[in-house]
């Protein structure tokens, strides 16, 4: 590189003059296309954690460039859009891509990008999908949002969700996660899925909003009677949740052993007041 070159180049604290020091420092490591293959794994062995086979084709995983901060925008990508994602949220917690309409509208609703969701927050998003994917009906942004509130570090940093006190209804993944930050991809559309970035903010978000959980009385009656059923039953541990996801036999066995949701399930079907809204 010329020294010309290297005194035109723009730095991130000057495209980003808002962002801290530790978001320009985030940059990833996985900056090869070997990076995103070794991630995939052989086809043979393939790992559901990695990417949903059939979404191969319909999303773009693609590595980053070095010193591209994980707060950066379509400047970073010639002005194409696209989002960054943590590696650790695919493998670890199993979240696929292209996104649901349910985890779409709660990242809208909570006004976050992908990457700004802490693991184990992204680990009781999926964990919810689940447990409603059990119970035969579509998830609700509104009731999950009365079981968890929104809390944002200082600075703008990343976001937390947490378990509302006396509304567990998730345990939390891990007590902590290590080595995750520094390995993160960026996604991008692709002509099969045109429309898979849309509805959701892509780039990190300043502006501070912080979301106190929902009050039962302020949700649809629907929800008002399963949130009442899910206190009952809470406390699902979200690890075993999840890694339950492919083994119905046995999630079956874990939440109606332990939780009562024998007998809850068909109630709490039977009194939705809008069935439409829910059932899959």
């Amino acid at each position: 590189m010329s020294s010309h070159d290297a005194s035109s180049r723009v730095r991130p604290k000057d495209l980003y003059p808002w962002a801290s020091s530790e978001l320009l420092d985030e940059c990833s490591c996985l900056l090869s296309t070997r990076a995103v293959r070794e991630h995939k794994g052989e086809l043979c062995s393939y790992d559901h954690r990695a990417f949903a086979r059939r979404h191969d084709d319909d999303i773009a995983v693609l590595p980053c460039t070095l010193g591209e901060p994980v707060c950066g925008d379509e400047r970073a990508n010639d002005g194409v859009p696209f989002f960054y994602f943590y590696q650790v949220v695919f493998k670890t917690i199993g979240v696929r891509l292209p996104f649901s309409w349910f985890e779409k509208e709660l990242l809208t609703e909570i006004n976050v990008a992908p990457a700004q969701l802490y693991p184990n927050s992204w680990a009781f998003v999926k964990a919810f999908d689940i447990l409603f994917g059990f119970l035969g009906c579509a998830p609700s942004v509104d009731l999950f949002l009365h079981f968890f509130e929104v809390k944002r570090q200082r600075h703008n940093l990343w976001v937390t969700l947490s378990n509302v006190p006396g509304r567990v209804l998730f345990t939390p993944f891990q007590s902590s996660f290590t080595g995750w930050k520094g390995r993160f991809f960026k996604i991008c559309c692709t002509d099969l899925v045109p429309d898979a970035l849309d509805g959701f903010p892509l780039y990190w978000v300043r502006e501070e909003k912080v979301l106190k959980a929902k009050p039962l009385k302020n949700l649809a009656p629907s929800d008002q009677i399963a949130c009442r059923i899910l206190a009952e039953a809470g406390g699902f541990d979200s690890a075993t949740v999840i890694s339950l996801e492919f083994n119905a036999g046995t999630l079956e066995k874990y939440i109606c052993k332990n939780h009562c949701l024998r007998q809850l399930r068909p109630s709490l079907l039977s009194n939705c007041a809008c069935l439409s809204s829910w059932c899959l």
